[in-house]
């Protein structure tokens, strides 16, 4: 009885230790960027994504997007919402957008959380966060498991991210979908504008194809 007991325990010890999500922590870009990339970066966008620069703190940004859709994306975004809201289901020209950037607790990743408060509707929040995997992968963490590879760069001045594939992490299971399968590449591009200013663009799409997403907006 007492062996049965034993082995009983190491075996749900087992389980837990593989539903276990693996360990992750908070990106350094600089490290990411490489030093040469990151001297050339506006001083402000350095501050903005300095290692430390949300720890122990919440920062917020204030701004107004355009938000748009292809008639699939919305239909998708309606889909996504089954695993949480991985993208805003709606459209508009004119949205106000509050951005809400904190450290997880033991530096699991860095939050960007997005409030969007469409005119008539109940405010949509898409919460996701970006955080270094074991492997040092830079992932773009969401809801339901739901994980997209990022490759970070430099270009002109202005900070780049562009996904390199999507998968669901499941414990320390791994399953990796298809590059085919929508919603297609996305690119975000965050650009200083002096004054404290900011312009974020992010574009979802296959190639050769229109966006399924597309958003853009100036924040402070």
């Amino acid at each position: 009885m007492v062996a049965t007991t034993t082995s009983a325990t190491g075996w749900a010890r087992e389980l837990r230790s593989w539903l276990a999500s693996p360990p992750a922590k908070s990106p350094n870009f600089r490290a990411l960027l490489g030093a040469a990339a990151w001297r050339r970066l506006p001083a402000a966008v350095r501050k903005r994504f300095a290692h430390d620069h949300a720890h122990a703190r919440v920062i917020t940004y204030r701004g107004r997007m355009v938000v748009k859709a292809t008639v699939f994306g919305r239909c998708l975004a309606w889909a996504c919402q089954l695993i949480g809201t991985p993208v805003a289901p709606y459209v508009h020209d004119d949205v106000p957008v509050v951005v809400r950037v904190f450290d997880k607790p033991n530096r699991g990743g860095t939050v960007w959380e997005r409030r969007y408060d469409f005119p008539g509707r109940a405010p949509v929040v898409v919460s996701s966060t970006k955080q270094i995997e074991d492997d040092g992968t830079l992932v773009e963490a969401l809801s339901a498991g739901l994980r997209m590879r990022l490759q970070v760069f430099e270009r002109d001045g202005a900070l780049h991210f562009l996904s390199t594939g999507y998968f669901f992490q499941i414990g320390r299971l791994r399953i990796v979908l298809p590059n085919w399968l929508p919603p297609g590449a996305t690119h975000v591009v965050h650009e200083d504008r002096g004054g404290g200013r900011f312009l974020f663009t992010m574009h979802t799409a296959q190639p050769g194809d229109d966006a399924t997403y597309f958003q853009s907006g100036l924040f402070s």
